[in-house]
Formats: C-alpha cells, sequence, structure tokens
C-alpha cells in the first residue's frame, strides 16, 4: 500500500477500523430462536409513562402517537420449590416495527442433544421409528373437532424459568384497542398435574406441554389473528432501548425538515438548503435497505407454498396444489414493498437474456432426443435407465411445446430428427423462434412488471410466466407486498425442487442457491421421523447442489435449517404406544387421569368439557412427537457434523391457517409458524441493528453538523475572506480527492497482484500435475464396460451405477488433486482480502485526516472540521459492506472451481465432450467414446480454461467492487466538498438599515434554526449515549 505523506497527521489513537461487517449467518454461527413464547393471558394496553414524541412516518416503524398500544412484560422467577412465590419485574415498551420488542437477556444456550437425555433416559441413537399400520388411519387435527370454543386449564409451574410473559398493564386500558385480545384470568393446573407434567417434559421445552394446549375462550378474540402483535426475537435490534433510541432518530430528523421548512416558507430554498431538505427527508423515512435471502426448497407436495403463506400471513399468494411441473422451474422471491409501490402487490419478472435463451434450448433439445439415441432405440438400457430418460424427455418436450406450439412448423419430427444436421436445424429454428417472441406488453426490455390488489389477481398473473407459453423463459419473478416476517429485510425465495432435470436450470437454481443466507429445507414430518428420512429430504438436496462441501465439512459454510410440515397429521393409537410410558416423554399418570377425566365427562354428557380434554390429549401427543423428531434430526445432524446445531421446526400450515382467521392465539401458536417467523427475523437482525446504528452515529449526525454549518455561513471568517485563500482550499479539496482516487487504483492493482502471486503463478505451475492425476483416472473408466462407460457419458459423468459400482462422479475425480492442492492457496487469498481493505481504509483516512488538520488550520468552524469525523464512520460502514461482498463473491468462485456439481467449472468444460460421446454409434462405438473422453482430459486445454475462467471472474470481481468503492467514497468526498463550499460562501457582515431589514429577518430565522438544530444535537448526543453498550 502506499506510504502516509511526509508529514501528514497519524491515525489517532483511537484506531480506525472497518466498521463490524453486518454478519451473514455464514460467519456468525447458528442463530438460536427465540426461548420465549407469547402468553394470552393480558392484552396490549397503554402506558401512562410519557415518551418522546415524534412526527416519524417511517414505514417499517410504528409512529409514536397516544393510543399506540404498549406491552409490559412480567418476568417470573421460581423461588424454592413454591408455586406461589414469584420475583417479579415489570417493564412497558412501545410497539415498534409491528413486532413487540422485549428487554434482551442473553439467551440460554440450549445444548445439543447428547446421547443420553438426562431428564428421560432415552438413548437418542436408539430413537424409536414411528410406523402406522395401514389400519390406522390418522386423523388431522383441523377435521377432528368442530370449531366449538373451549377452555383447558393452563399451567403456572416452576418450568416457567424467568420466560418473559405478556401481562396487562391496566393503566390506561381502552376496550377500543386495535387487535387486542380479550383477556381472563387463567386457571393453573393442581400441583398433581404440573407434577406429573413436569416429569413427561424435557428441558429443553420453554413451555410445559399443558400451556401449549390451553385453548380457552381466553384465547378467542372477534377478529382475526393480529401478526403485529407476536414477540420480538431476544436480539439487541429488537430491546426497548434500541427501538427508542431509533424512532427518537427519525423524529429529530423530521424536526429539521420542519424547522427548514419554516425556515424558507413560500420562497424558493437556495441550492445548499434544498440539498440539506432533501437529505433530511430522505433520513426521516429510514428504513434498513439490508436485506438476507432465505431459500425454502421442498419437493412438491411437502407444504412449501402452504409454509409461505403461513410466513407471509397471506393466505394463496404462493399457489398451492398440482399446478403442473412449469411453475418448480421458476424461482419465486417474496419482498416487503417499499414506498415507491402503492399498489397493494407489485409483481416483476425478469426474462432470459439471449445467452441463457440459447443455453435453456440446447439442453433442452438434449433431454428430449436422449431417447433417440441408437442404444437406446435398440434397447440396450436397463429399465431404470429408460424410466430416467423417458421422464427427462417428456420434460423437455412440455417445455418446448409451452414456448413453441404457436408456431405452426413447431412438431417432434423436427425435435427428433437424428440425421446429420438434424440437431443443428433445430436449435438454429428454436432459437429464432424464442428471439422472435412477443413479450407481454410491457416487457420487451427483459423485465415485464404489473400490480395486483388480491393473491387471486397476483396468481392469475403470474400464472402467466408460471404455466403458459412465456414460463420457459422467466429466469425470475418478485413479489412485493407487505408481510410482517419481511418487514425486517427478510427475503423469501422459493426455489424449483430437485425433479428438474435441465442443465440449465439447475445451474440457475445452484447459483442462487449458493448465494443465499439460510436453507429451509421443508419436508414432511411423517418423512422427517428416521435418520434415513432425513438423509432422503436433507442430505439429498444439498449432496446434489453442493456435493463436496457437503461430504467433506457437511455444509458447515450453509445456514440450514428442516421444517417439518403437517406436524397436525398424527395417529393418535401409534403416537401414544411411542410416547407415553415409563422413562418416555409423557408420564402415563398424565394419561391415566386424561382418560379419566375424558370417561367422565363422557358419562356426565358433557360434551363441551369431553372435547376439551381430547383435544388437549392429541396436542400433548402432537407436542411429544415434534419434540422427538427435533431432537432426533438434530443428534444425527450433530454426528455428522460435530459443534453444529441444525435448527428444526415442527409446524402446521393447516393449523395456522384455520386459527388465524379465528383469532385463535394459542393455536395458532400451536402450529409453530410464530415460532418460526421469529427465527426468520433473528436472521435479519444483526444487518439490521449495524445499519440503524450507522444512521444514528454517521449519517444523523452529518445532517445535523452540516445544517448547522449552513446556519453559521453568514457570519465572519477569521482568517480565509480573500479570494486567493478561497483558491487554495478548492485546490487542496482536488488534491485530496485525486490522491483518494490513486490510493484505490493503487490498492486495486496490488491486490491484482497478490492474486496472481498466490493464485494464477500456482494454477500455471500446477495444471501439467493435475492433468497427469485426471489422465489416470480416465485410464482406470476405459477399463470399465462399455455399457457402464456409456451410461456416465449420458449422465454428464456423474452416475449411479450397479450396486458393485456404486455412485461415481468423473467430474469429482477428474478435479480431486487441484481441489486439494488449491484449498490452502484459496485460503491465503482470503486471508488477503481483510488486509487489502484495512489497509485501504486507512490510507483514505488518512487523506480525509490531512484535510481536517488543513480546514483547522486555515481557522474554519468547528462544526465543519468536526464533520468530517462523521464522513469517516460513513466510509468505515460502506467497506465494511464492501468486504463482506467480496469475500462472498471469491468464496463463490471458489465453490464453481471445486464442486462438480452442474454449474461448476469442470462440468461447463466435459460437458459437451460427454455428449459427443454419448451421441456415437456404429461399430467401434465404444472405442470412440473412450477415444473422446479421454483426448479432451488429456489435449492439454481443460485446466488451462478451468484456470482461465478463475482468474476471469476475479478480475470482473476487483473491477466490479473497487468501482463501487470508489463511486461510494466520491459520493461522501462530495458531500464535505459541499459542506466546505458552504462556508467559503460566506461573508463578512454589514451595517443593519432600513434598506436590508429582509436581511436582518433572514438572520433571524437563521437564528432560531441554529438553536433550533443544537437543541437538537443535544437530544441526539443523549440517544448515541443510550445505545452505546448495544
Amino acid at each position: 500500500m502506499s506510504s502516509p505523506p511526509v508529514g501528514s497527521p497519524t491515525i489517532p489513537s483511537r484506531e480506525r477500523k472497518i466498521a463490524p461487517l453486518p454478519l451473514r449467518p455464514g460467519r456468525r454461527g447458528n442463530l438460536a430462536s427465540s426461548q420465549n413464547t407469547l402468553s394470552t393471558h393480558g392484552t396490549p394496553s397503554h402506558s401512562s409513562s410519557s415518551e418522546t414524541n415524534t412526527t416519524a412516518d417511517t414505514g417499517h416503524i410504528s409512529a409514536p402517537a397516544r393510543d399506540v398500544p404498549r406491552i409490559a412484560f412480567q418476568f417470573c422467577q421460581p423461588e424454592s420449590n413454591s408455586l406461589s412465590s414469584k420475583r417479579e419485574e415489570t417493564y412497558t415498551y412501545r410497539l415498534l416495527h409491528n413486532i413487540t420488542p422485549r428487554p434482551s437477556p442473553e439467551p440460554e444456550e440450549t445444548p445439543l442433544p447428547s446421547t443420553q437425555d438426562s431428564s428421560t433416559g432415552s438413548n437418542y441413537s436408539s430413537l424409536p421409528i414411528l410406523s402406522t399400520p395401514d389400519h390406522a388411519i390418522s386423523q388431522p387435527l383441523h377435521t377432528m373437532y368442530s370449531d366449538e370454543k373451549i377452555a383447558i386449564p393452563s399451567a403456572d409451574n416452576s418450568l416457567d424459568r424467568s420466560v418473559p410473559l405478556i401481562v396487562e398493564d391496566h393503566s390506561e386500558t381502552k376496550a377500543s384497542t386495535p387487535h387486542a385480545s380479550l383477556s381472563r384470568p387463567a386457571t393453573p393446573l393442581s400441583l398433581t398435574q404440573v407434577s406429573d407434567l413436569s416429569l413427561s417434559l424435557g428441558v429443553q421445552r420453554r413451555r410445559s406441554v399443558s400451556d401449549a394446549s390451553d385453548v380457552s375462550d381466553n384465547n378467542y378474540s372477534t377478529g382475526p389473528y393480529d401478526v403485529r402483535d407476536e414477540e420480538a426475537p431476544l436480539e439487541p435490534f429488537f430491546t426497548s432501548a434500541f427501538q427508542t433510541a431509533l424512532q427518537n432518530g427519525l423524529g429529530i430528523a423530521n424536526k429539521v425538515v420542519t424547522a427548514i421548512e419554516e425556515l424558507v416558507g413560500p420562497s424558493e430554498p437556495s441550492s445548499d438548503l434544498e440539498r440539506l431538505l432533501k437529505d433530511a427527508r430522505r433520513l426521516g423515512t429510514f428504513r434498513s435497505s439490508d436485506t438476507r435471502t432465505i431459500a425454502v426448497l421442498g419437493d412438491s407436495g411437502e407444504g412449501k407454498s402452504s409454509l409461505i403463506n403461513s410466513l407471509l400471513h397471506f393466505p394463496e399468494i404462493a399457489k398451492t396444489g398440482d399446478i403442473g411441473a412449469a411453475c418448480t422451474s421458476v424461482v419465486t422471491e417474496y419482498r416487503q414493498k417499499t414506498k415507491d409501490h402503492t399498489a397493494p402487490i407489485t409483481i416483476e419478472v425478469e426474462y432470459l437474456s439471449k445467452p441463457e435463451i440459447e443455453d435453456l434450448i440446447k439442453e433442452l433439445l438434449w433431454n428430449y432426443r436422449q431417447m433417440f439415441l441408437p442404444e437406446v432405440e435398440e434397447d440396450k438400457v436397463d429399465a431404470k435407465e429408460y424410466a430416467r430418460l423417458q421422464r427427462e424427455s417428456e420434460q423437455a418436450w412440455s417445455a418446448l411445446e409451452a414456448g413453441f406450439k404457436h408456431q405452426r412448423s413447431f412438431n417432434k419430427q423436427l425435435l427428433s430428427d437424428m440425421a446429420e444436421g438434424g440437431l443443428a436445424k433445430a436449435t438454429d429454428q428454436l432459437i429464432q423462434w424464442a428471439h422472435e417472441l412477443e413479450w407481454p406488453d410491457g416487457g420487451n426490455s427483459g423485465m415485464w412488471k404489473g400490480t395486483a390488489n388480491t393473491a387471486e389477481e397476483c396468481c392469475e398473473m403470474t400464472s402467466e410466466f408460471m404455466q403458459d407459453k412465456f414460463w420457459p423463459f422467466t429466469k425470475i419473478i418478485r413479489v412485493y407486498l407487505s408481510a410482517q416476517v419481511l418487514k425486517t429485510g427478510v427475503v423469501l425465495a422459493d426455489l424449483p425442487g430437485l425433479q428438474d432435470t435441465n442443465l440449465a436450470r439447475v445451474r440457475a437454481t445452484q447459483t442462487y442457491l449458493m448465494k443465499c443466507d439460510n436453507i429451509f429445507i421443508v419436508t414432511k414430518i411423517s418423512r422427517a421421523i428416521t435418520d434415513q428420512s432425513l438423509k432422503s429430504s436433507l442430505y439429498s438436496i444439498l449432496a446434489r447442489h453442493a456435493p463436496v462441501e457437503w461430504e467433506e465439512l457437511g455444509g458447515r459454510s450453509l445456514n440450514l435449517a428442516v421444517v417439518c410440515t403437517k406436524s397436525e397429521d398424527i395417529n393418535q393409537k401409534t403416537a401414544r404406544r411411542e410416547f407415553c410410558g415409563p422413562h418416555k416423554k409423557i408420564s402415563p399418570l398424565v394419561m391415566e387421569q386424561l382418560d379419566k377425566s375424558i370417561k367422565d365427562a363422557k358419562e356426565n354428557n358433557n360434551k363441551v368439557l369431553k372435547k376439551q380434554l381430547k383435544r388437549k390429549q392429541e396436542l400433548l401427543l402432537i407436542d411429544s412427537r415434534n419434540c422427538h423428531v427435533k431432537e432426533g434430526l438434530q443428534y444425527a445432524y450433530a454426528s455428522k457434523i460435530p459443534g453444529r446445531r441444525l435448527e428444526v421446526f415442527c409446524v402446521s400450515n393447516t393449523t395456522y391457517e384455520k386459527y388465524s382467521r379465528k383469532g385463535n392465539t394459542e393455536m395458532v401458536h400451536a402450529s409453530g409458524i410464530p415460532e418460526l417467523r421469529r427465527f426468520c427475523h433473528t436472521i435479519t437482525a444483526g444487518a439490521q441493528l449495524l445499519e440503524a446504528k450507522h444512521f444514528l452515529q454517521s449519517t444523523l449526525s452529518s445532517l445535523l453538523s452540516s445544517v448547522e454549518l449552513w446556519t453559521s455561513s453568514c457570519k465572519p471568517r477569521p482568517q480565509v475572506e480573500d479570494r486567493e485563500q478561497d483558491e487554495s482550499i478548492h485546490i487542496f479539496l482536488k488534491e485530496v480527492k485525486a490522491e483518494v482516487s490513486n490510493t484505490i487504483n493503487q490498492s486495486k492493482a496490488e491486490f491484482r497482484d497478490t492474486f496472481r502471486e498466490v493464485l494464477s503463478k500456482y494454477l500455471e505451475q500446477r495444471n501439467d500435475f493435475w492433468e497427469d492425476a485426471a489422465e489416470k483416472e480416465g485410464q482406470e473408466w476405459c477399463s470399465w464396460h462399455w455399457s457402464q462407460y456409456n451410461a456416465w457419458c449420458l449422465k454428464n459423468g456423474n452416475h449411479e451405477g450397479t450396486l458393485k459400482r456404486g455412485h461415481v462422479n468423473w467430474n469429482s475425480r477428474l478435479i480431486w488433486k487441484m481441489r486439494m492442492e488449491l484449498a490452502y492457496q484459496w485460503t491465503l487469498l482470503e486471508e488477503e482480502i481483510p488486509t487489502v481493505f484495512e489497509e485501504l481504509l486507512q490510507s483514505i483516512s488518512i487523506c480525509l485526516l490531512n484535510l481536517q488538520s488543513h480546514l483547522r488550520e486555515q481557522g474554519f468552524a468547528f462544526t465543519l472540521v468536526h464533520g468530517i469525523d462523521f464522513r469517516v464512520q460513513d466510509i468505515e460502514y460502506k467497506f465494511g459492506l464492501s468486504q463482506q461482498y467480496f469475500t462472498r463473491e471469491v468464496e463463490q468462485i471458489q465453490r464453481y472451481a471445486s464442486e462438480p456439481n452442474e454449474s461448476s467449472y469442470v462440468v461447463s468444460e466435459m460437458v459437451s465432450t460427454y455428449r459427443s460421446a454419448a451421441r456415437e454409434l456404429g461399430p467401434e462405438k465404444a472405442s470412440r467414446q473412450r477415444s473422446i473422453v479421454q483426448g479432451r482430459i488429456t489435449n492439454g486445454t481443460l485446466f488451462p480454461q478451468i484456470s482461465a475462467k478463475i482468474q476471469a471472474n476475479v478480475d470482473e470481481l476487483v473491477k466490479k467492487t473497487f468501482c463501487d468503492l470508489r463511486h461510494e467514497v466520491d459520493a461522501v468526498l462530495d458531500l464535505i466538498v459541499s459542506d466546505v463550499k458552504m462556508a467559503l460562501a460566506s461573508k463578512p457582515q454589514v451595517v443593519v438599515d432600513a434598506r436590508n431589514q429582509e436581511h436582518q429577518e433572514e438572520e433571524r430565522r437563521r437564528g432560531e434554526l441554529l438553536a433550533e438544530i443544537r437543541k437538537l444535537k443535544g437530544k441526539h448526543e443523549e440517544i448515541l449515549a443510550s445505545i452505546s453498550n448495544i
């Protein structure tokens, strides 16, 4: 890096570093989901305590009004063994972000399941496998009982260890408070019941099973369930202290807007004041822009679309049911709508580019024509392989027919012509038709946009891109709507399942998936009970998309969660056998007591009580099975990846949909959806906190300093008064900008040198050795039977062969030596990244501190000089984001180089060779196939071309990153220049007489604005002090 100029000031003792990165889950480990649940034993109510009032309309943060509901939290700490003895602490908070904030005690560490459960004595290595006999038909929860409201006593026992519960604050309760549920005191269980239940619960339960089954009249509201009343996660961002600070910060920005507008009045503001007013308005509506994408993966019928509907609290927005295989090929994102989206729902559809369309057509033609290859037509493939080829051919035909059936000359004869030149003819014709395709109105630019008022309208509009002629060429659909789970920066992405066989589509899915921050694997709970089912639902997905990473690292860098759906489907007889008994999750005494109570209710003809108790019994079994499945999956995952915790959630979309309409809070929480939604908020909490702190500490500080500087600009400057000095300042500013630009260019060149030294030269030196290793692998395959060799060519080198041969991935074997040797080089390169960014940041900081020192020497106001510190903080934050992006992209390039999946470099190099060999026919076919494949391995181009792709992608990344950095730094420098120009625009004071009364009035109003700004700065300092430890 460049050395500091002679005489330049040194970095202050409070050493400047890159602002902490908004930690992506991949770097911060697993986020524990909230251990607290929403109690319905009280209602949101008003607090009599006064709070700072603001006028901010923040969109994602509730404006502070007198009638804003507040929630009081009661912490219950049991003492000794007494059920009635409690230590209570009450906190009253305002609802912000439409999520109930809570104090942020350190969340309890939930240990991974050990081989022996200390509470039950059950050995997880021998967890019972639930099997439902053919004659035992499960009864879904939603069909077993009527909608009659029931009441079941709840427990107030020692298991609620310091868990925040919502309690009623009677200070200002209003009956008309929106979304406030009715509240009645709950009846506690008897001592015997509490004792029995405590014996049957694992220590990880955050509340008792009987609590979870408290389905009483108390929990029924007169309206639908209000998702805005859900508790927030135990994260610093959601604490009352920080949310109050953020709200007050927004209020300060809006008060600046009001003060400037009062100063300007009906007249036109000056250019400087107009810029400041625009900045203040933007900050007054601040909302976090940083997002985290959650990929939702699952095969058809697993409840994936229903899960998305439940998380969004928006029924039917994601279409469920069998609407054809086409919809599984389109990535659909659900994003929070912005202030620019005025309609309830906004839809964006992005098409494939022309090169992407050409690749897609070539892949579809290959898949379709496989059925007409010689050995297939001659019936020389086994039944399993024939079925696979037939399925892929039918899927390809479905896509091609959808896209081109409107063309008169489109037919199967065109596609299946196996004569010489037939493939080229079909390819050229289909590509020409694709380029001539008439897109919907407004969609010729590669993007189509539309709006909808309802979910039904939305599905109707998107179906054209999911089912009709456009779906084969649709790249991604984005749906913008208002949903609670999205308001904290979550993006839900519905990804295609595993059934897609088109290579181009699979590549696109893999590329998207590897860039997601979290992955939700959705599977039916009935499939997730055994280890084998876990492998089929979890392992297979990851093994396909990231095989090496999964096999060698167990997906350690991937942030995974398993969502088990259809938890309401349970066979009570089977579940009772498995979970009820000595040393099992449910104490026999509890079940016996319930059986007796049910019998008594039946004899007394008390139908309501009978239904209450039967539902409680079923919920008890459901909760026990959920716990069993969760522990089993976590144990299986921990055995493969020691030290990592797998997040598991058991949910019932059906229960959620039914009872959220009726406002039954406890049944909604029993569905598991609110807990999963809370977990989604934890994924974004770190990034939200960092961006909000940057808003308060840097951006808002800069605004206040700039406005204060403008109000003082009419006062004389003691030393800078003549044109020569003004010109020297402008020259100095230009020199600073040029020096910063040169520093960025030099840093960019030095990183390229580092990359060349660490990786490029190594690639050039080792290419021949890697080719030798690959040649030996290829020679081994040449000894295989011709039918096996042909099968691997048909499968692009990745095939599950006979029991004796097993699964072999040629692509993985070809690059095994390269992958092993490059692992260390990639590590060296990644370790250099923080150094490059820190040194560049330090050099730029020195340039700005030189400017700060120069302005101080020239006698400029303290406000201007000190304001540069805030600008440096702004640059630090943006450098942190750039470093994070750069690191993630380098990791992605490493995956392309190391993984043998469909989107890897090696597959892109080898796939045409495999297909060329598969098309061979006639005598000596086997020999020619071996010659084609082995020739590609040994012709001296395979590894140099892989190396060239690595270097090209890194070069492109470096170019983009440093260009973006230059843009961000230049924007900050332009703001500094604007502030300096405001200071230079000041003029000596003039004598006030009758002719400049207007000037005198302007000075008075400036003085009032200055007083207001200084008052706001004092409040701002208090805000910063309140979050200094967060």
